[in-house]
């Protein structure tokens, strides 16, 4: 199984980026860098980084840890199960990630359902439970966008 290591650091990057829902310019902005800086580090052409000790800030900034985890595999420290995955999935392959998807999402239907059965209201515990299962959701649409980018990218 191949990895995040079929990734350049930009689209590792990128896919951070994408996983936080915000903007380039809420990123720089959150990192005190300029536009012209906030440009820089996102443009696939230059070859430009954040520096290394600005990094723990950039995934806060981020609320994930895609970049933790592409600099934890292309130091050859892998963690089993983190975003591991066959880069070029067949057709049928992608159809039955789509359909596992699908029933995560499902799962999450029935956490939301079930919750708000009892009283219309969703309490701590059972919000607890409704982000488990939708973080499920999330891992497996990781799978298909660093399929996806392992394509782009022809590993």
């Amino acid at each position: 199984m191949k990895s995040l290591a079929n990734l350049s650091f930009a689209s590792a990057l990128d896919l951070a980026l994408g996983e936080s829902g915000l903007t380039r310019d809420d990123i720089g902005h959150g990192m005190g860098w300029s536009v012209s800086k906030t440009s820089r580090v996102f443009s696939h052409d230059d070859n430009y980084w954040p520096n290394m000790p600005s990094i723990p800030q950039l995934c806060a900034i981020l609320g994930n840890d895609v970049l933790l985890d592409w600099l934890r595999v292309n130091t050859n420290e892998l963690r089993v199960g983190r975003h591991e995955l066959v880069p070029r999935l067949s057709e049928l392959e992608l159809l039955r990630l789509l359909s596992e998807i699908g029933k995560e999402m499902g799962d999450v239907n029935n956490a939301v359902n079930k919750a708000l059965a009892n009283d219309g209201l969703i309490d701590k515990q059972e919000s607890k439970k409704i982000i488990r299962e939708s973080y499920d959701v999330l891992s497996r649409y990781r799978e298909v966008i660093v399929a996806m980018r392992a394509i782009q990218e022809g590993t």
